[in-house]
């Protein structure tokens, strides 16, 4: 579970035109640790710890961009406890919304939940499923521009309720052990896989999650 996770959307036509996985793998290290490491690509730098866009500098500006989730979403613990919270109060959540959230999480997840998404829901968005393709060796996403697009709609839905979602988080989650105790923490983090998924979005872009 101690695993560090970057999350970076991508020009995916630049990045499949590397000939080898192991060079699309090698161009996305490279990339994350780039912008880590360069003081001047950390464009308008926050002292703050909340979540936050970093843009490279030349010659690498164009093709990708990471997103820092701040002081928490940054290590895969916080995501796996955010689903296990959401196991912990779905059945107390508005059909509808809980149906949105099970099919906009589930794929982002990366295995911390394993169930299917209510299938007997009515509706436009309760309708919208995501199956992203398996994530090659030592990816812990691989999310291609054509699966975007339905996360995002699952994302504008769950966005809209959120709030409705700190009832039942506040009465029926089992905080007390593990991470993800705080409501506004569990709705950040959601928050900041909508940030990922509408940057995306808005380039046509996929998103790819690496261990680092």
């Amino acid at each position: 579970m101690g695993i560090c996770m970057d999350v970076l959307i991508v020009d995916w036509g630049h990045l499949m035109a590397a000939p080898s996985d192991d060079q699309r793998y090698e161009m996305l290290h490279d990339a994350g640790l780039s912008v880590d490491d360069d003081e001047d690509a950390w464009q308008d730098r926050s002292p703050s710890t909340g979540p936050q866009w970093f843009w490279p500098s030349p010659p690498a500006i164009g093709w990708f961009g990471k997103f820092d989730f701040g002081n928490t979403g940054s290590s895969y613990k916080d995501h796996f406890w955010a689903g296990e919270r959401w196991e912990e109060i779905r059945a107390f959540v508005a059909p509808e919304v809980r149906s949105a959230v099970d099919r906009f999480i589930d794929p982002l997840f990366w295995g911390g939940l394993e169930y299917m998404a209510d299938r007997d829901d009515e509706g436009a968005v309760a309708s919208v499923s995501v199956v992203l393709p398996p994530a090659p060796p030592d990816h812990l996403l691989w999310c291609p521009p054509e699966a975007v697009p339905s996360l995002n709609l699952l994302w504008d839905s769950v966005d809209a309720e959120l709030a409705a979602l700190r009832g039942p988080f506040e009465r029926y989650a089992r905080v007390g052990s593990g991470r993800m105790n705080d409501f506004d923490e569990f709705a950040k983090l959601l928050r900041g896989w909508g940030d990922v998924i509408g940057e995306a979005q808005q380039r046509g872009w996929g998103v790819v999650g690496l261990r680092c």
